[in-house]
């Protein structure tokens, strides 16, 4: 298992390389693969109620979020855009508002369903595609993945060693989560603040304090994005969203990160600003 984690985390790494160094393509290709990742969650989302008997449009519904979350990219290349995308959300909400209005009963509960999917985290979603655009070359999306995903990797490695100690670790939400203890938490938060602190000495673009306080907050938004996802999978009784990259599930288990952190990052962003 940690072979493929390790295999899947090396491919995400590539992609990020050819999106934030291949100056001449990587604006493209982040606009090929982003939202693709972010309708391919929300169609796991959709599909993994399917099979839990809450039933859900799953293509429907992840087209609608790739078409917006392209629409967002490009508002932010194009602000021409902004305006269709705008358009674009208008339409689908009277979309949705007259198709409740028309849908027989047994389809309300699939268009219910499917809202609550695209809602868990799309929002935040579009912010954190949204960051790759705010600096030249994504620089602060590449701090907001490395902070966010460094916690899932201390806490797994941390929560992993700390299970084999005699009487094994003491644990945060079992019911929810099973594996996720106050060790893993704490190892991950740690390995975030020196993710963290690194940029600090590498690109100094705020005080420490900044990049102490993002640290733990964007390790916390990351932790309880995962336990949510968590408790959508407990509830649909499915362990992983699907096998979108080796040894880490699907698309939903990759960007469970991101529920909190794509809105919680943009605060922090203009707080960082200020103190500038």
């Amino acid at each position: 298992m940690f072979k493929f984690r390790i295999i899947g985390f090396v491919l995400l790494m590539a992609l990020l390389g050819g999106i934030f160094f291949w100056e001449a393509g990587g604006v493209w290709l982040f606009l090929a693969a982003a939202p693709a990742m972010v309708a391919a969650a929300i169609g796991e989302c959709c599909s993994m109620m399917n099979r839990s008997g809450r039933p859900a449009f799953v293509l429907p519904t992840a087209l609608a979020v790739w078409l917006i979350a392209v629409g967002s990219c490009l508002s932010f290349l194009y602000p021409v855009v902004r305006y269709s995308t705008l358009s674009l959300v208008i339409m689908l909400i009277f979309a949705g508002c007259a198709g409740v209005l028309a849908m027989k009963d047994e389809n309300l509960e699939r268009i219910v369903n499917s809202f609550g999917a695209a809602m868990l985290f799309t929002p935040s979603l579009i912010l954190f595609l949204g960051s790759y655009f705010i600096h030249p070359y994504g620089s602060w999306l590449i701090f907001l993945c490395l902070v966010t995903k460094a916690t899932d990797t201390g806490g797994y490695i941390v929560g992993t060693l700390t299970s084999k100690l005699p009487g094994g670790n003491h644990k945060i939400a079992p019911k929810v989560s099973p594996k996720k203890s106050w060790e893993g938490l704490a190892g991950g938060m740690v390995l975030s603040l020196a993710v963290s602190l690194t940029f600090f000495y590498l690109m100094p673009r705020a005080p420490m304090s900044w990049y102490i306080i993002a640290a733990v907050l964007l390790s916390l938004g990351s932790f309880f994005g995962d336990l949510t996802e968590s408790a959508v999978k407990r509830l649909c009784n499915i362990k992983d969203s699907g096998s979108f990259v080796p040894g880490m599930g699907g698309a939903f288990d990759v960007l469970d990160s991101f529920i909190y952190n794509g809105m919680l990052f943009w605060p922090l962003f203009l707080i960082k600003d200020a103190l500038v």
